[in-house]
């Protein structure tokens, strides 16, 4: 029978590493090369395995260097690769068991998933020297297997980013300057998304398709590019760039939708039925909680009736009042309205999606607004309340607001018809963190009215304070 051992590389991990450890039980071997942590790290990896190696290897801006480092320590036949952010589901050892007794390939792909995304990918491998690990950043096997399986790995958010959070772009930005090859010119170009940096990633994404070969991520190059382009104001430009995405997948539902946001409302509505008809296959970076697939986007009218249904908003006024405490200066409360943060705060103006909540509020300052495409310029302070739940396009409101700005928002643990998504801490920073860096995360506790801490309840919403990247 074959022997599988799990090969790790870390760094500053005492807030991960002992889940992740906990889910490898049973595993034959682990080993654990230690690139310079300061922390616990590697006090907690040998409660687990006597095969920790520390100070043995120097870091050196490489992740594929230290990952084939790693694997000279290994004895066993197959190897698993995860990372201490990561954990194993249960039954999925013995699925990883099962499939290296019968494959006559050198790699498999096993599911690799977060709160909003699932893709396979091989993390299972024969340990030979013919099989090695390539690219610096965003690395991955030498070898691309066909076999599949439905062993999962989950991967988190490690607080150990924020130690190093320019890593990745600057790694990438070294090696594209150096000559790489496609893969890290289009990894470049997400960094530079990421910030915002619509100038950059145009050029990137546009370098990267000229020498592209590679369908999925193709499409996504495309897909980017236009979200890229619609930022730089370039909206014709954009829509091209989006047609020529599902000219290679039309089954993809984020190009889908992006049209929708490009198009007038005729043509939106014709675009999201055809959205609800896609499947999202064969997607770079598919997903697990498409929001389509659970409901239906809704329009104003959808919105008018729910409001006029329930206009009560006095049960949110301990949240309000919370806003206004850490609000500052001017201050644009986007999609919420009706006129309840206007109580708490001086220089305030709203608009909401209710054209029935406006008319009711009867209050000068709110105003019957288009989140996806009024201008969002002139505020100190953006607060996102009753909104990033119910929106199809909430990542692309976020990354509308003007870059160093404060921003409030809240979330919601519980599912509503009108919902189409829920959070918990670690999945809203698995969304949000790279449009917006996290302040404080301040939990409100449903006991018949919104309390501020005290006992947790499993209905909640977190009100969250940071700045937008």
């Amino acid at each position: 029978m074959n022997r599988i051992g799990a090969v790790l590389i870390v760094k500053n991990e005492e807030e991960m590493l002992g889940r992740c450890l906990d889910s490898l039980n049973g595993i034959d071997e682990i080993v654990v090369l230690d690139t310079g942590s300061t922390d616990k790290t590697c006090e907690i990896a040998r409660k687990y395995t006597d095969k920790v190696y520390e100070g043995v290897y120097t870091w050196n801006d490489n992740f594929a260097e230290a990952r084939n480092k790693a694997l000279t320590y290994s004895t066993t036949d197959w190897v698993l690769t995860i990372d201490a952010d990561e954990y194993l589901y249960p039954n999925s050892l013995e699925l990883i068991r099962s499939a290296i007794e019968t494959t006559t390939e050198k790699a498999i792909n096993m599911k690799v998933e977060s709160k909003n995304s699932v893709f396979y990918f091989p993390r299972v491998y024969k340990r030979d020297p013919e099989v090695y690990w390539k690219g610096a950043v965003h690395n991955h096997l030498n070898v691309v297997p066909r076999d599949r399986i439905e062993a999962m790995i989950h991967y988190d958010y490690s607080p150990a980013h924020k130690l190093d959070p320019d890593r990745a772009f600057r790694i990438l930005s070294k090696v594209v300057s150096e000559g790489s090859g496609p893969r890290e010119i289009f990894y470049l170009a997400r960094e530079y998304m990421y910030r915002k940096d619509w100038k950059n990633a145009i050029k990137y994404y546009q370098d990267y398709l000229k020498v592209a070969v590679w369908a999925p991520e193709m499409a996504e190059a495309w897909y980017q590019l236009a979200r890229a382009l619609w930022g730089d104001g370039k909206v014709n430009e954009a829509k091209d760039a989006c047609l020529q995405s599902l000219k290679i997948n039309n089954d993809y539902i984020d190009a889908i939708c992006l049209m929708a946001s490009l198009s007038g409302p005729k043509n939106k509505k014709r675009w999201l039925a055809f959205a609800e008809l896609a499947k999202d296959e064969d997607v770079l970076f598919g997903s697990s909680m498409n929001w389509l697939m659970k409901a239906k986007v809704k329009d104003a009218s959808y919105y008018n009736a729910l409001f006029d249904s329930n206009s009560d908003m006095s049960r949110y006024h301990q949240i309000y009042e919370k806003v206004a405490q850490i609000a500052t200066g001017s201050v644009l409360d986007i999609c919420c309205g009706v006129g309840a943060l206007g109580k708490y705060i001086e220089n305030y103006k709203g608009f909401d999606f209710s054209e029935s909540a406006v008319k009711i509020a009867n209050d000068p300052r709110i105003g019957l607004g288009d989140a996806y495409r009024q201008n969002l310029d002139g505020f100190d302070t953006y607060i996102i309340l009753e909104a990033l739940e119910h929106l199809e396009g909430d990542i692309e409101l976020l990354e509308r607001i003007p870059k160093g700005k404060s921003v409030i928002f809240s979330v919601p643990s519980f599912a509503d018809p009108s919902h189409i998504r829920t959070f918990t801490e670690q999945s809203l920073r698995e969304r949000y963190e790279h449009i917006v860096s996290i302040e404080s995360i301040t939990r409100y506790n449903w006991t018949g009215k919104w309390v501020e801490g005290g006992p947790e309840t499993k209905v909640y919403i977190l009100l969250v304070k940071g700045k937008t990247k």
